[in-house]
């Protein structure tokens, strides 16, 4: 089963290229948040979506309403306000809660009902 093996190792660089090309590509914002905030500002970020889309309102206004709060919260404690760190935490706030919503909506939703064949 050699060739499987191969397969499988060519695919495994693959996924590592594709990987390392991502990374590379989030690496600077990745490193502006944690450096403009760092945990502060992720945890700001993340209460700040949550409180937005509970608030509801169109797009712009939940992005207004995030970065309003996460700029006070970092004001609040003397951490300077650098907003594509902000924009990127909220943007990171924001793919996480969905992530989450997703999960938990396919975790709640019923199981499929059998299929009977037809005979």
């Amino acid at each position: 089963m050699k060739w499987l093996n191969d397969a499988w190792e060519t695919f495994l660089e693959f996924l590592a290229k594709i990987g390392g090309a991502i990374l590379s590509f989030v690496s600077p914002l990745a490193h502006a948040i944690a450096v403009n905030g760092g945990i502060v500002l992720a945890q700001a970020a993340e209460e700040a979506v949550l409180a937005a889309e509970t608030a509801g309102g169109d797009s712009s206004t939940k992005l207004a309403a995030a970065r309003a709060a996460v700029i006070s919260t970092l004001e609040s404690k003397g951490i300077p306000v650098v907003l594509n760190a902000i924009n990127g935490a909220i943007e990171a706030a924001v793919a996480k809660l969905k992530a989450n919503q997703a999960t938990s909506q396919s975790a709640s939703d019923p199981p499929a009902e059998p299929t009977q064949a037809v005979s």
